[in-house]
């Protein structure tokens, strides 16, 4: 199969966040100039085979790291989200973890607004209100997706 889309084949069964940190690094006053960059990092794992459909997890690790425009070498708060999701195949002939290990980066846009959803009143609750994230998140191909945000 080339380009396979694992949403056409596979639905979300399961989430659990197993790991949110921040930290603010320096003292961010609401008018200063933030830059954000996000990276979400995939890794496809095997679960064992309960006899019926192909099911396999999926851990989500999302780095999200501010710095002032005033000091972009040192990070000026930090984000960490990590979210295991379960999948279960729903059609079609059944997938092998290597093909689904192959093609697993084509979840990022459903699995990236799920964080979304934890990340933005963490902002909020951090004082960043200037730090915006956007709705929707591209993948790459080797699984790593870094985008920044102002």
């Amino acid at each position: 199969m080339t380009d396979l889309n694992l949403l056409d084949w596979f639905a979300l069964f399961n989430t659990q966040v197993v790991k949110l940190h921040a930290e603010l690094h320096k003292n961010i006053r609401p008018d200063d100039n933030i830059q954000a960059r996000v990276e979400i990092k995939l890794t496809p794992a095997q679960l064992p085979d309960s006899g019926e459909l192909t099911r396999f997890q999926v851990g989500v690790r999302l780095l999200c790291e501010g710095t002032m425009q005033s000091d972009p070498d040192s990070p000026a708060f930090t984000i960490e989200c990590v979210l295991n999701a379960g999948y279960q195949q729903i059609s079609g002939e059944a997938i092998g973890f290597e093909e689904f290990s192959s093609y697993h980066t084509s979840l990022t846009r459903q699995l990236y607004p799920l964080i979304h959803q934890q990340l933005v009143p963490l902002l909020s609750q951090l004082g960043l209100p200037q730090v915006r994230l956007p709705q929707d998140i591209v993948h790459t191909k080797a699984g790593t997706t870094p985008q920044q945000v102002h």
